[in-house]
């Protein structure tokens, strides 16, 4: 049986003890040592790290732990790690990239951790630590959601980075949100303004739907983006980022967020800006609250994530790999756009 023990974040001296904890233990027996084959994982470019015998104990980065997305990400690899008889522990960032690169480098140098599963809030501050670093320790890095090394705006293989075992993503990568705000524009051609709420600087996310943004202003330029929001994708920036636009611009006439947390508290803006009713909002995410939200005619549609599935990934490749199994540089995942029309057959993850 394994549970996710919370502990308290502390200080920055002892961010490593500061780790979200969660000791997922595995149920399953070790292998018997005659079984057990040392062996290379290739890393690409020559590049490896020696699997083997050694239990598999994985350090989970995770950007944060304040969003149901991420949530949905934690079950996915406490899942993979029962089903794969693996350790997995679960630090905190707190969407904080400093932070976040202490607990790399000290998961890396503590020597408790063979393997790190990377969901950076700072894919280019990590890229030496964690393509690098890790390596150089014997500790295998498998990287999810947000790529390292400036490659956040990259598509397909390009994605992966060398001296990591691979990256799994690409449903917010630069396709998915190019795709889903010209998708957009397409579908509301003529003039329109537009306000805009993404995530924090620097996140993978905000950078390609920033991207995205100068993609439309090209090929639809009376598609008026009239102001641009940074959040830290909850519910409450959601609202009090978006209040101010929306007084600002009352004719807008299209709200467009890629998180639906952030939706939501800017459904609540709306509201209290009187302008129910007078807005397309579209959202990605595809959260349960999305569905309530679509069946209640308060979104106009939502793209769905899957983060369940992104973190499962992630800790089934750590696992594979580390038994001497082959696993691709780059693990494709889908979105798909919901509507009421096709509401009743889809099934959010989160």
């Amino acid at each position: 049986m394994m549970d996710l023990i919370f502990k308290p974040r502390l200080a920055a001296p002892a961010l490593f003890g500061a780790a979200l904890a969660a000791s997922l233990l595995a149920g399953a027996a070790p292998a018997a040592a005659e079984d057990c084959k040392p062996h290379a994982i290739d890393l690409g470019e020559g590049k490896s790290v020696q699997g083997g015998c050694a239990p598999l104990k994985i350090a989970f980065l995770s950007a944060a732990t304040n969003n149901l997305y991420l949530q949905a990400g934690i079950k996915g690899a406490k899942d993979a790690a029962e089903k794969y008889g693996v350790t997995v522990d679960v630090f905190d960032a707190n969407w904080d990239p400093a932070t976040q690169f202490n607990q790399a480098q000290n998961a890396i140098t503590g020597g408790q951790y063979n393997a790190i599963l990377a969901e950076m809030n700072d894919g280019n501050q990590a890229c030496a630590i964690l393509s690098k670093d890790a390596m150089e320790k014997n500790v295998l890095v498998a990287v999810a959601n947000g790529p390292l090394c400036g490659k956040a705006s990259e598509e397909g293989e390009a994605l992966w980075t060398s001296g990591t075992l691979t990256f799994i993503g690409g449903s917010q990568g630069r396709a998915a949100f190019r795709d889903w705000i010209l998708d957009i524009a397409k579908t509301n051609p003529g003039k329109q303004k537009v306000a805009v709420i993404t995530g924090p600087d620097l996140n993978a996310n905000t950078i390609n739907t920033d991207l995205a943004i100068e993609d439309v202003k090209k090929q639809f330029p009376e598609f008026e983006i009239v102001g641009v929001a940074r959040t830290d994708y909850s519910v409450l920036q959601g609202n009090q980022k978006i209040l101010p636009l929306l007084q600002a611009n009352p004719d807008l006439t299209i709200l467009v967020s890629n998180y639906s947390d952030m939706t939501r508290g800017a459904i609540a803006a709306v509201k209290q800006a009187g302008m129910g009713g007078k807005l397309k909002i579209y959202d990605y995410g595809g959260n349960g609250w999305a569905f309530e939200a679509l069946k209640a005619d308060q979104i106009t549609a939502t793209r769905m994530l899957t983060p369940y599935t992104e973190m499962y990934k992630g800790v089934e490749a750590l696992a594979k790999a580390w038994k001497g199994e082959d696993v691709p540089r780059f693990t494709p995942l889908e979105t798909a756009e919901v509507t009421k029309d096709n509401l009743a057959t889809s099934k959010s993850e989160f």
